[in-house]
């Protein structure tokens, strides 16, 4: 009888075999993890935009007149040269007397088509 031989790591065949495994599983997350950035993306630049909606929304509130308007491109600080655009309209005396509609609308490229926030409030004239 033959002694046993130890075996003392991998086969070259094993070695392969775990790499061709490990290579199915990351081809087969690769789709979820494409989709989970797209939304993450997605999440922050509605995020940004929203921001930056509020942001008009306070600073027509705190003035005593205002007229309809537009700005950009934006970055997510409120400083130019960015992504995003802001048009705001200011309808006075709607829904009544006194008081104005603002429709602040905040929009970025992206694929396949364009992402944007609206946001509507009432403000005292």
């Amino acid at each position: 009888m033959k002694p046993a031989r130890s075996q003392h790591g991998g086969t070259f065949i094993e070695v392969l075999a775990a790499i061709a495994v490990f290579a199915v599983v990351v081809i087969g997350l690769s789709p979820t993890l494409l989709s989970a950035r797209k939304v993450a993306d997605l999440s922050k630049n509605q995020s940004i935009a929203t921001t930056l909606a509020e942001d008009k929304i306070e600073q027509i509130r705190t003035l005593s007149t205002v007229a309809s308007g537009s700005d950009g491109p934006l970055k997510a600080d409120g400083t130019t040269d960015g992504i995003f655009s802001r048009a705001w309209t200011v309808t006075a005396n709607s829904p009544t007397t006194g008081i104005s509609r603002v429709v602040v609308v905040v929009s970025w490229p992206d694929r396949p088509s364009a992402g944007s926030v609206r946001l509507v409030t009432l403000v005292p004239q």
